[in-house]
């Protein structure tokens, strides 16, 4: 017997982009101007450059992608993939944003001052955010984005409600899997090569735990790992952020019966999905739950998603932004299919 799932998730898809984009054709005379911070905006901008990864996540999610015309090397989403590089987020190639003909430049704190003056001598607005640490500061991320870009009433519902319907989105997608809950774990390594994994308290492990399964370090207060408690664990489950940590894993004679590495349940997603906190922290728990699904039932997909592209591969020249205004929720997952109505094909067999 089949469990489709694909009805619970198509119709929390189609709420998403009714919520997201209705009103989007109906701007009213109260958008404009915006101040966000000590930066007033007197006009919708067009032609946008986003020097941060999680802002460019966020823009994604909530359809104002079509304004890009241009991204710092961080933002290696590959969905942004045709949007040309211009230099690093705190320095800038500021000739080829001039070159674009950009109307606003979106950083974080990192930008200097000089390099900001040197955008805003050559006609563009530059508004600076911080990047969230906690769920209301990521609300009101998604809030200001949508203002500064689609206007203090129309832009800031549209943010708004992009949040909520990401929230909404990554809970329907945990409790329209097995009923089965899994043990599971994230592994990634800092600079010293340890271990380590999401703290509790933060955005990214709540992220994490949108999964809906049992996380083993559910209690970690600091980023390194202890192996004891990770034996003690044994997830069912393990994903990590790139091969060295599976080496890492793999190459200790201590961790050899841990379930998942006797098992071979082991996944990649890298670290900064879960990190960007919109259109790739969405799919990240839509291929966890994809394979903690067809593995259980035999059929696992062991094919690592591209969630980056090399920086050096896009364009420096001036090129069209991205071709949709189509929100994450609209994005098939990799293991899943998409037909011409655009509605993800996410099957279970019972």
């Amino acid at each position: 017997m089949k469990r489709i799932l694909s009805i619970v998730l198509t119709l929390c898809m189609l709420l998403s982009c009714a919520a997201i984009f209705g009103g989007c054709n109906s701007k009213t005379s109260n958008d404009w101007p915006v101040t966000i911070g000590d930066v007033t905006i007197d006009k919708e901008p067009q032609n946008i450059v986003v020097l941060n990864d999680v802002f460019a996540d966020i823009i994604s999610y909530i359809g104002y992608d079509v304004k890009m015309v241009g991204r710092s090397e961080e933002c290696d989403q590959e969905f942004l993939h045709v949007v040309p590089v211009m230099g690093k987020g705190a320095a800038p190639d500021t000739a080829a944003i001039a070159a674009a003909k950009t109307d606003l430049v979106i950083a974080d704190t990192t930008l200097g001052a000089d390099v900001k003056s040197a955008i805003e001598s050559n006609g563009a607005k530059v508004v600076t955010l911080d990047v969230p640490a906690t769920s209301e500061a990521l609300r009101n991320l998604y809030s200001d984005l949508g203002t500064v870009l689609g206007g203090k009433t129309t832009g800031k519902e549209k943010g708004e409600k992009g949040y909520e319907e990401l929230l909404d989105m990554l809970s329907t997608m945990n409790t329209a899997t097995s009923n089965v809950v899994q043990t599971v774990a994230y592994i990634y390594l800092d600079e010293t090569g340890k271990p380590c994994t999401f703290v509790k308290g933060t955005l990214e492990y709540q992220f994490f735990n949108y999964n809906g399964n049992s996380n083993v370090f559910s209690n970690q207060t600091a980023p390194p790992i202890n192996l004891d408690e990770l034996k003690l664990g044994s997830p069912n489950f393990i994903f990590y952020d790139n091969e060295n940590v599976l080496t890492t894993l793999m190459t200790d004679p201590s961790l050899a019966n841990v379930n998942a590495l006797a098992e071979g349940h082991t996944y990649q997603i890298p670290k900064k999905a879960f990190f960007r906190f919109g259109k790739s922290a969405e799919q990240a728990i839509f291929d966890m739950l994809n394979y903690i699904d067809k593995t259980t039932k035999g059929t696992p997909d062991s094919a690592t998603r591209d969630y980056s592209v090399p920086a050096t591969t896009a364009e420096t020249t001036a090129a069209a932004p991205v071709a949709t205004e189509t929100p994450a929720t609209n994005a098939a997952p990799a293991s899943s299919s998409q037909d011409d109505s655009g509605e993800i094909n996410y099957t279970v067999e019972e």
